[in-house]
């Protein structure tokens, strides 16, 4: 009998050991836990609620923390007391079930108050998390702006004037590109039934004086519509000047759902699906100021490896309709308004194209001469040989110059948005063409930019990197405004230099707009992310992912791959970048595409990404 009364008392002072222990577990980690040493559930919920600090319920809140903490105590000093009554009970019946029936009870009475704690504590986080999503929401929403995210991640590239410009002039035109081939008839009305209409169809395009309203819109036959030979860029030109002399006037172009591809799919789609609208300052000024060129690549009398990107840099934004074009024997017509000439003064076969705002025309040859390192084609200038490239003047309206005389619907020669003809010398005039009859002061018969290189026999195959970044890598509480830039360690052609090889995202993402712009320092180039406000660090914060991908390639076509930023992605033995881990990730080597956060998200997401939105797949990029 003594041996069972031991037995038992063992097996008791073993369940009162882990009462007592299993309570301290519990009450030290609770209150080691951030929300129940600091604040409990209800405070939580309270702040998330902009409830003042006296409200009744963190009030009945800091009650609750301090009953948990009391019962806790009770419970345990119950636990302790039920094992002093089975060791005094010395084996008699009453005396130790009386203990027995205090022990279960205290027991049971931990499991419910530590069941309440946690049922309490899942719903009010619950609660909290549907709170503070909206806050998320409320805080991206204060930061879109509505109808903006197709420029950049969208099918918009570009277009000008910019969002929000003012002083623009008001004999403006405006320019969108798309990045995909666009069905001419769903923004040119009857084009279908005449390919050389020009209306406007406003029902896929709307340019009206802001505080007027879209019933206030240029009418079909009050804007004269053109578009370039890849149906990529188009030109709304105003008939009469907008605005007023009197005032400055803000004004909105709508991009509706009714504009389609080529291949006659909507151009608006997913998380754009409501289409695009800007707003822009028109001022009280016409503008009679000649564009110029700035600077070209390569320079004067520069020798240059074979596969160099002849470009041309101007003061500011080009026509593209009449800057941009094919020279190919083989097809009709020939763009002629900018022309590279070999030594015996044969026209070189290439294309045009302009980017960085329409202030940049790139020129690329059809002469295949080797691969990158993205397996992408090199294309290269004849070898050994003076090269000589010419800009050309278009032919002036006599009347009122510097303007040019429109040939059809567009010029032969360069114009800038407004129509005026190019100052090829800088000198302040426009003499236009050798059809001119106005003499130049330099006596010469035309305004033409021409300038001469040599090339060699060597083809230049550096890959680009990048040697600095602004703001730099997981950077906190950057500046809302200032452009993200990127400078690389060569010049780029610019062509490749677009929101789809340099872009801006917000993770987790909200509407959102980014534009991109470059410009060449002496012997690099600095890439510029526009942006809208970024969200403010007293609102909390935001994460913005810049992203690069292989698509940029150098002034000699060698795209970005591996990917190297500054002092990160290099390989610490080499000191060189594998090709076994091309991708550069917030400035680690990785095997894989980067991702942002959101994207590594298992299950989903509580922050407001629309549905169908993906965020882009990063392969070989600069995170």
């Amino acid at each position: 009998m003594q041996r069972l009364s031991i037995k038992m008392s063992a097996s008791f002072l073993r369940t009162v050991l882990l009462a007592v222990v299993v309570f301290f577990v519990f009450f030290f980690s609770f209150s080691a836990h951030p929300t129940f040493a600091q604040q409990t559930a209800f405070e939580q919920f309270g702040e998330a609620s902009t409830l003042p600090t006296d409200d009744i319920a963190i009030i009945v809140a800091r009650v609750i923390r301090a009953v948990f903490g009391v019962v806790g105590i009770i419970f345990t000093c119950l636990v302790i007391y039920a094992g002093f009554l089975y060791f005094l009970a010395r084996g008699e019946p009453e005396p130790v079930k009386k203990s027995k029936k205090i022990l279960q009870q205290s027991i049971v009475g931990l499991i419910i108050m530590f069941s309440a704690y946690g049922i309490t504590t899942f719903i009010l986080d619950r609660l909290l998390e549907a709170v503070f999503t909206g806050d998320i929401a409320a805080t991206a929403e204060a930061y879109s702006e509505p109808l903006s995210g197709a420029l950049g991640g969208g099918v918009i590239d570009d277009h000008y004037p910019e969002r929000n410009a003012q002083d623009i002039p008001r004999n403006t035109r405006i320019f969108v590109s798309f990045k995909e081939a666009i069905d001419p008839a769903s923004l040119i009305e009857g084009y279908e039934s005449n390919p050389d209409a020009t209306d406007l169809n406003i029902d896929s395009v709307l340019i009206y004086p802001t505080a007027d309203g879209s019933g206030k819109a240029l009418s079909s036959d009050q804007v004269v519509t053109t578009f370039d030979e890849e149906q990529k860029v188009f030109v709304f030109d105003p008939v009469g000047y907008l605005g007023s002399a009197d005032k400055d006037m803000n004004y909105t172009v709508t991009l509706t759902t009714e504009i389609q591809k080529a291949d006659g799919s909507d151009a608006f789609t997913g998380a754009y699906s409501s289409g695009y609208e800007w707003t822009f300052e028109v001022s009280t000024e016409i503008d009679l100021t000649p564009p110029y060129i700035t600077s070209v690549i390569p320079k004067q009398d520069a020798k240059e490896p074979r596969n160099v990107t002849i470009e041309i840099n101007f003061s500011e934004a080009m026509d593209p309709v009449a800057s941009t074009g094919s020279y190919l024997v083989s097809e009709k017509p020939l763009f002629t308004n900018i022309q590279v000439f070999d030594e015996s003064g044969k026209n070189v076969e290439g294309t045009f194209e302009i980017s960085n705002g329409y202030r940049t025309v790139s020129f690329t040859t059809i002469d295949a001469c080797g691969e990158d390192p993205c397996g992408d084609t090199i294309y290269c200038l004849p070898t050994n040989q003076l090269i000589r490239s010419l800009a050309k003047a278009a032919t002036l309206n006599e009347t009122e110059v510097p303007q040019a005389k429109s040939s059809g619907v567009t010029f032969d020669g360069l114009v800038d948005s407004a129509a005026n003809s190019l100052d090829g010398d800088h000198d302040g005039d426009a003499c236009g063409s050798e059809l001119d009859t106005i003499s130049c002061k330099d006596g010469g018969a035309n305004d033409h930019y021409q300038w001469t290189f040599t090339t060699t026999d060597e083809v230049n195959d550096t890959v680009p990197e990048v040697v600095s970044l602004r703001p730099g890598i997981e950077e906190d509480e950057i500046s809302q405004t200032n452009d993200v830039e990127i400078t690389f360690n060569t010049f780029l052609k610019s062509s490749t230099v677009k929101t789809d090889s340099a872009s801006l995202w917000p993770d987790p993402y909200y509407q959102f707009w980014f534009a991109v712009r470059k410009e060449n320092n002496d012997t690099v180039t600095v890439v510029h992310l526009e942006h809208p406000t970024l969200v403010s660090t007293d609102e909390g914060g935001w994460d913005y992912w810049p992203v690069l991908t292989h698509d940029i390639k150098s002034a000699y076509q060698i795209c970005m791959y591996p990917a190297i930023g500054p002092d990160a992605c290099l390989d610490p033995d080499t000191g060189h970048r594998s090709s076994n881990a091309p991708y550069c990730c917030n400035g680690v080597p990785s095997i894989s595409e980067c991702q942002t956060d959101t994207q590594n998200e298992v299950g989903g997401t509580l922050y407001p990404v629309p549905d169908d939105y993906v965020l882009p797949n990063n392969t070989e990029t600069e995170l």
